[in-house]
């Protein structure tokens, strides 16, 4: 494989190279409270919408079910069909379990279709044999990544895909505190624990307390290339630059940073002091970020920009302004260009911001337009089925205003012109407020200008 020196003596690998995983569809059948249903997902980002219970969680854990199979093949623990997870039906007054339970993906590595894998479920133990087409590629990447480099035919370059699923409960639920060690294999550190809803916050911590230790006594290149690429992942992401300069504070034992408040004040934070909000993102792309360079550490500071992988994240609102909402699905794509995501959403403004094939509505309402052309209040009411976005008090106002007009009307009553001039003034807000015509709305605007 060519390798293109930069200036910090590491290289740019070429990320056609093993390992770019891509899933394009998932099957469920009997498993929770789906009987049998089938999603494709775009290759860059999808998020799944519905009401509650229609299944978009149950979609992210088959998913999980489909990517820990991976695992089977680098010997970490993988994510298995629990017998609780068995879809029931009542039959005969007494719930009896639906199987069999079955899991299949289908997807591709490297651009090439790959042949489909699964994992079911028929007497309480879940089956691995379906899993081998991506088993194998795990396992050929294991192998190559420990034969050396020079007995490698053409150069091939193990890139490992980053695989994680980030819960809703990321951010109150912890797995105890890893100690950092080197001798511990960086796939082993990567995989174990990603697929679990819970967070793993206190991983990348202890990694960054020892990188910077490292750094400071041995100024090694490949490692301050990786405290780099962190650092600029999360300092990329985060809204306005808000919290930058991240670092360990070794006297206090915390992950620290410089954080802008509303008024413009600069304050010293640490990560457990920053909002649910801040620590929400933060984590997820904290997390993201040392799980890349756990994996493919010789791809040096593009190694975040490199690494491909698949990522799901249930509730990706969770915490998050609407500011952030709008924004958050672009955030992601530009921090991690080669990472297939799949996410939950309730967010109008999320789903505002997404493509037409980067949506699946489980409530299977028809997508007439893509979601990004449309207003938020027709995002809200034509493509997340909202019944009214009104308040109770503004219905009541139209309500009134109704009624005034019809009594005008039955008296034949005549109207001035500022009544003219108010009741045109009022469609212009209503029209402006509808439009997703731009050109129509800037038209609007202007003549509203001309009002005042």
């Amino acid at each position: 494989m060519h390798r293109q020196q930069n200036s910090g003596g590491l290289y740019k690998a070429n990320i056609q190279g093993v390992g770019q995983v891509k899933i394009t569809e998932i099957s469920i059948k009997n498993f929770k409270g789906v009987s049998n249903r089938s999603f494709k997902l775009n290759d860059r980002f999808t998020v799944f919408i519905g009401n509650n219970a229609t299944g978009k969680t149950t979609v992210l854990d088959a998913l999980a079910v489909a990517l820990g199979s991976f695992f089977l093949g680098v010997g970490v623990p993988a994510r298995s069909i629990n017998w609780d997870e068995v879809r029931m039906v009542v039959i005969d007054g007494q719930q009896k379990p639906q199987t069999p339970v079955e899991i299949k993906a289908k997807g591709s590595v490297n651009g090439k279709e790959l042949k489909p894998w699964g994992r079911s479920i028929l007497i309480k133990k879940t089956t691995t044999k379906d899993a081998k087409p991506i088993k194998d590629v795990a396992q050929y990447l294991l192998k190559l990544s420990r034969t050396p480099r020079e007995e490698r035919e053409g150069g091939a370059e193990a890139i490992f895909p980053v695989i994680a699923y980030h819960g809703t409960g990321r951010l109150w639920a912890e797995h105890e505190a890893p100690k950092y060690q080197k001798q511990i294999e960086g796939v082993d550190r990567a995989y174990i624990n990603a697929l679990s809803a819970k967070s793993s916050s206190k991983g990348f911590i202890s990694w960054i307390k020892t990188q910077e230790n490292s750094v400071a006594k041995f100024d090694r290149p490949m490692e301050r290339a990786h405290l780099e690429a962190f650092k600029a992942a999360i300092e990329g992401l985060v809204i306005d630059g808000r919290w930058t300069n991240v670092k360990y504070d070794h006297k206090q034992e915390v992950l620290t940073g410089t954080f802008v408040d509303n008024s413009g004040r600069t304050l010293e934070l640490s990560y457990n002091q920053l909002s649910d909000g801040f620590r929400n993102v933060i984590g997820m792309i904290a997390d993201i970020a040392f799980r890349c360079i756990q994996l493919n550490p010789h791809l040096g500071r593009d190694v975040v920009n490199l690494t491909p992988g698949v990522v799901l994240i249930d509730e990706l609102d969770q915490h998050l302004h609407p500011n952030w909402q709008k924004r958050v699905v672009n955030d992601l794509k530009v921090a991690f260009p080669n990472i297939q995501f799949v996410a939950t959403t309730h967010s109008p403004f999320i789903v505002q911001s997404l493509e037409a094939d980067e949506l699946v509505n489980l409530d299977e309402l028809e997508l007439s337009e893509s979601p990004n052309l449309l207003p938020i209040n027709k995002v809200a009411t034509q493509v997340m089925g909202v019944d009214g976005i009104r308040s109770d008090d503004f219905e009541e106002r139209v309500k009134d205003a109704t009624q005034q007009l019809s009594e005008i009307e039955a008296t034949n009553g005549e109207l001035s012109l500022d009544d003219y001039e108010k009741i045109s003034k009022a469609l212009d807000q209503i029209a402006l407020s509808e439009t997703n015509d731009p050109e129509y709305k800037a038209f609007l605007e202007l003549k509203e200008k001309g009002r005042e």
